[in-house]
């Protein structure tokens, strides 16, 4: 550890890039005092001959930021108002009162200018804006998630992935969060997800990618608060129930959010293994046909601004989860003994508590120098109890086992960024991240017939210390350039009560060096090209001792062994306007995935995640969008090549697969626009995996009326078709099987906002980079 500090000390920085930035903001209304529900602001240079910026008008207000000191001429167009016009001289932030006039002679123009893509592209990085009301009107933010170019959601909805990227970060306002905390944001309070596809060595070294979630920062004086309400018909009936609120004096600002979801989910699969070694043959059905999960998500921030942009915040979030979920399975079983046809029966009553808060200080210490600290706490707690019935070869019922199993987790961060803005043309950013966790898993199963029972007491430490430091900048106004190292020391270690050595331990510090180089042809054309070393740590409930039953034969555990994978990366990019094509190749050592194996000291399967031995591939993509008059459109396809081997595993072919995306978006009248699109998958040949193709279509409908009314009506996964394929032979075991996921959905969204008000930026920050893998 002493070493550490000593190698950022040793790192040269001598150049970066900054100019001073500035934001305009407004209020704008009608004649009669009302506030206008949506429209369009657009920032042009002052001669008009370059759009800068565009931004949706909603509810009345407005924000364009990062601007560089400079003379710009603003625009407002509004259906059924005239465009107003004004020339600005920025050279400090600027607060706007606008009052617009009824027009009925430019209706033709406005609604030209209103067609704009809510999904952009820039230098490979996709963004969407959940302003736009087809995303806005969406409960769920993992839902609005799926919507993004490249992400995948999980058949269990418990994870996300980037097509040809793996699992990416989540951070919000800059900050890491878990995927609970992302799952337990109001849609309402999110402004814009960005996928970035090479993040800077500032961002966490864990993961290839970063989904950026930007809070909405314009937030009212006055009060203000939204309610919605979504009604959704999939195989059960869910219901979405979400109010938020906030108020300002004009100084401070307090936010707070509320929801309250009732959910009916159905969750399947079906898998068939082989061990030919132990003459073993299993075919198994899963289903929960009906899992009542019900969900309280709340969280109250706190901003106070200080001089011009220091600032303090407090920010918390909490998350309560309960399941009533009877599992019902199927199972034949052919081995030397004989055959058993078995119907098991599993009552299990599961909790999940998460709690996090934050308090942040941010200061310009000096005329170039920007300071940000700040402390985090996070738990989390699950609860498990389960009783498991079996019924052997039409025997009967029979209550075989108990089990109650508890797994807490306790993680705290503190966090120091140092920004240095050297001159116009030089920045320099250096930070340092200390994060402690401790969890603790426990697991009692208890034997009816003869009463053994089994106990299992695992604790477990880890320790993440960082340091990095960052250079950005350019030359000659045409080459832009970023280097930065990121240095991790981590230390393991994971114990069962009763044992006098270590099940893992650990310490070891490595290097994340990242670089990137951006060439600018002319103003339509850029080239770039990026390095990037990163690493996948395990989620921290995945190294527990928690286990989950799935029939007398299988059984659900996890591996407190899991080793991090290590990946190195190469990417290039030439983007067109708001178009580009991209390659990528990359190498990761110790891949996981989950895989049924077969453990002969306890004769028999589990299902868990394993470390596999490399990875390697490459992808090449194009991104489309479009615009024209009231039709949008955004499309992306890449071709990807992806190889995964293990010296235990049968390789089988390798072969490349396609992806595509497509989205249409028309406005179709005053207030009201239609939205339909979706992806594809073709079938995927990976080495050793052989998984399926997927074809998922959805549409929506939006409308405003009375103009703080927002109702959509919303089709997802019209054909059913999300079903996930797979097919492997690893150590022994041949498994082919199904997810079946419940995404097909008829939903009705309503929402309503109540007050008038001014807007107030709010600003916070999450501390702890770890978040993620808490869950």
């Amino acid at each position: 550890m002493k070493y550490l500090y000593w190698i950022l000390f040793c790192f040269v920085v001598s150049s970066g890039y900054c100019q001073n930035r500035y934001a305009i903001s407004g209020r704008v209304v009608g004649e009669d005092g009302n506030l206008i529900s949506i429209g369009d602001v657009l920032l042009y240079d002052v001669n008009q001959d370059k759009l800068i910026k565009y931004t949706q008008l909603l509810d009345g207000s407005f924000l364009v930021e990062d601007l560089p000191e400079s003379d710009y001429h603003l625009k407002v167009s509004v259906l059924g108002y005239q465009n107003f016009e004004k020339k600005i001289l920025l050279d400090q932030s600027r607060k706007l009162q606008i009052t617009l006039k009824e027009s009925t002679t430019e209706l033709e123009e406005v609604e030209v200018v209103a067609a704009k893509n809510p999904i952009t592209n820039k230098d490979g990085n996709l963004k969407i804006d959940v302003k736009n009301p087809v995303f806005s009107a969406i409960p769920d933010p993992l839902d609005v998630l799926s919507k993004l170019p490249n992400v995948q959601v999980s058949a269990n909805r418990e994870s996300i992935s980037v097509i040809g990227k793996g699992n990416p970060l989540i951070y919000l306002g800059g900050q890491r969060i878990s995927f609970e905390e992302f799952t337990a944001l109001p849609v309402d309070n999110i402004d814009s997800i960005e996928l970035i596809n090479n993040p800077s060595a500032k961002y966490e070294a864990e993961g290839r990618a970063v989904l950026l979630v930007t809070r909405k920062k314009e937030v009212e004086e006055g009060v203000k608060v939204n309610t919605s309400e979504t009604a959704s018909f999939r195989r059960n009936f869910n219901n979405y129930l979400t109010s938020n609120g906030s108020y300002s004096n004009g100084k401070w600002v307090v936010q707070g959010n509320f929801a309250y979801n009732d959910l009916g989910q159905w969750e399947s699969h079906t898998f068939a293994f082989d061990i030919p070694g132990e003459n073993i043959f299993s075919d198994y059905l899963v289903l929960i046909p009906l899992n009542k999960r019900k969900e309280i998500n709340s969280g109250l921030g706190f901003f106070y601004p200080l001089e011009k942009d220091d600032y303090i915040s407090f920010s918390t979030t909490f998350k309560r989860q309960t399941n009533k979920a009877p599992i019902e399975t199927e199972t034949f079983i052919e081995s030397e003994d004989g055959e058993d046809n078995i119907i098991s029966d599993s009552k299990n009553d599961n909790t999940k508590d998460y709690f996090t808060g934050n308090f942040n200080y941010n200061k310009r210490v000096a005329k170039n120098f920007d300071l940000f600290t700040g402390f985090q706490y996070s738990s989390f707690k699950q609860t498990l109890d389960t009783e498991i019935s079996n019924n052997f070869n039409e025997g009967g019922f029979n209550l075989n086992e108990t089990r109650e199993q508890e797994y807490k987790i306790n993680s705290s961060a503190f966090r120091v960024d140092l920004e240095h803005n050297i001159s116009d043309k030089l920045k320099w950013e250096l930070g340092t991240n200390l994060n402690e966790t401790r969890a603790d898993a426990f697991t009692e199963i208890r034997e009816i017939e003869d009463g053994a029972i089994t106990i299992f007491d695992f604790d477990y430490k880890e320790q993440l210390h960082s340091v990095y430091s960052t250079l950005s900048g350019s030359i000659k106004n045409w080459v832009d350039y970023n280097l930065g190292l990121r240095v991790e020391y981590n230390k393991v270690k994971g114990q069962l009560e009763d044992d006098v050595s270590p099940l893992v331990e650990r310490e070891n510090t490595n290097l994340f060096p990242k670089g990137g180089l951006k060439i600018k042809l002319d103003s339509t054309k850029t080239v770039s090209v990026n390095f990037a070393r990163s690493i996948s740590r395990p989620n921290f409930s995945g190294t527990s001792t928690i286990r989950t039953f799935i029939n007398p034969f299988l059984e659900g555990v996890n591996d407190v062994n899991l080793l991090p994978t290590l990946t190195n990366e190469l990417s290039t990019n030439f983007q067109w306007k708001n178009k580009s094509i991209y390659v990528t190749y990359y190498q990761n050592r110790n891949p996981t995935y989950f895989t049924i194996q077969y453990n002969e000291a306890f004769e028999r399967a589990i299902l868990s995640t394993i470390n596999l031995d490399k990875e390697s591939g490459f992808y090449v993509g194009l991104t489309l969008p479009f615009s024209h008059k009231k039709w949008t459109s955004t499309n992306t396809i890449s071709l990807n090549y992806n190889k995964i081997t293990d010296d235990t595993a049968a390789i089988g072919n390798t072969s490349p697969y396609m992806y595509a995306y497509s989205s249409q978006q028309f406005k179709i009248g005053k207030d009201t626009a239609i939205a339909f699109g979706g992806w594809l998958l073709t079938r995927r040949q990976e080495g050793i995996f052989e998984r399926n193709s997927m074809l998922v279509l959805d549409t929506t409908i939006t409308k405003t009326l009375f103009k703080k009314l927002h109702c959509a009506i919303r089709l997802n996964d019209i054909t059913r078709a999300m079903n996930f394929e797979e097919r492997y032979a690893i150590n022994g075991v041949e498994a082919e099987g199904v997810y079946f996921v419940d995404a097909k959905e008829v939903a009705f969204s309503v929402k309503y906002v109540f007050g008038n008000s001014k807007g107030l930026k709010f600003k916070n920050k999450d501390i702890d980079e770890n978040l993620q893998r808490i869950k």
